[in-house]
């Protein structure tokens, strides 16, 4: 599945959306775009160079693909050299690269035809969702724990203790501490579920295969406690929650992308509005950043 994040939906500047009403005045065809993220413990990602089009141009993958550039990874004293794939744009790692460490900087440099786009990352620890447990609405005591992978592996969706009624209790899950700031996605896996509720596309304005995947903001877990609210479950059967330590760059990028204000997520902080995200990338825009993630699977099941 590929991050909810990342939906560098920066790539949309399509038919009625100009390049400058995302990102400021932009000088046709030259603006670069970057995406990759880096995961802890899995290996080095695919990354994607694009260009911005010209307004009025609808949106291609292949058209806005960057056929042509030298894209390094640095970590230390070793360079991975990427290699083009056939899809324009998109660039595939060396078979021998290690995987991600925590807590370890990696640097990407982009060269095309003499233009370098740079960017730096460093990796946060990994996160561990210590227990997940379903609370009492009311006297907030633990009515049950969740079973975890690293407990029962994929059984995690035929024990009982994690079929889980719609609406009945609060999902409540406990990290132990990585980083500064987390993100969560809860992702439906049954191809055959149902929606809980028929409304929902309308409500979200969105259609029901979207609402397969719904993420949070990014938020700073001080207390190391994370709940997730049923209005964000939108499908029966089996459910998936990624916890997300992310970098720096990934969070300023999900805190302040306007397309993601305006499509996905719930909550959100009262009177944050961004005209533009915020991209920590020198020479172009887009995001290379990093995070570590744990999950927590369940059932739900709809209520009598």
């Amino acid at each position: 599945m590929r991050y909810v994040f990342i939906i560098l939906c920066l790539i949309a500047c399509a038919a009625e959306r100009q390049p400058g009403e995302l990102f400021g005045s932009v000088e046709e065809g030259s603006e670069l775009v970057v995406d990759g993220v880096l995961i802890v413990d899995q290996p080095l990602p695919e990354l994607f160079v694009r260009r911005i089009l010209p307004p009025g141009q609808i949106y291609s993958r292949d058209a806005a693909g960057v056929p042509d550039a030298q894209v390094r990874i640095f970590q230390g004293d070793q360079v991975f050299e990427y290699e083009p794939d056939p899809t324009p744009g998109r660039y595939l790692p060396p078979l021998e690269a290690p995987l991600v460490q925590t807590t370890t900087e990696y640097r990407l440099e982009v060269d095309v035809e003499g233009k370098k786009v740079r960017a730096r990352t460093t990796t946060p620890e990994r996160v561990r969702v210590r227990q997940a447990v379903l609370l009492d609405e009311d006297t907030q005591e633990i009515m049950r724990t969740l079973k975890s992978f690293a407990e029962v592996g994929d059984e995690v969706y035929t024990a009982p203790e994690n079929q889980l009624t719609h609406l009945e209790g609060i999902i409540e899950l406990h990290l132990e501490k990585a980083g500064e700031a987390y993100q969560t996605a809860l992702f439906a896996l049954e191809e055959d579920a149902q929606l809980l509720d028929e409304d929902f596309p309308d409500i979200y304005d969105r259609t029901p295969e979207d609402l397969r995947a719904n993420q949070s903001p990014p938020f700073a877990a001080s207390d190391g406690i994370v709940r997730w609210p049923w209005f964000a479950v939108v499908y029966t059967g089996r459910s998936l929650i990624k916890v997300y330590a992310v970098d720096y760059n990934w969070f300023e990028y999900a805190r302040s992308s306007p397309e993601q204000q305006e499509q996905g997520g719930f909550g959100g902080q009262a009177g944050d509005y961004f005209e533009r995200p915020f991209f920590q990338v020198e020479g172009g825009i887009g995001l290379f950043g990093s995070a570590s993630v744990d999950s927590v699977g369940f059932v739900v099941l709809p209520r009598p």
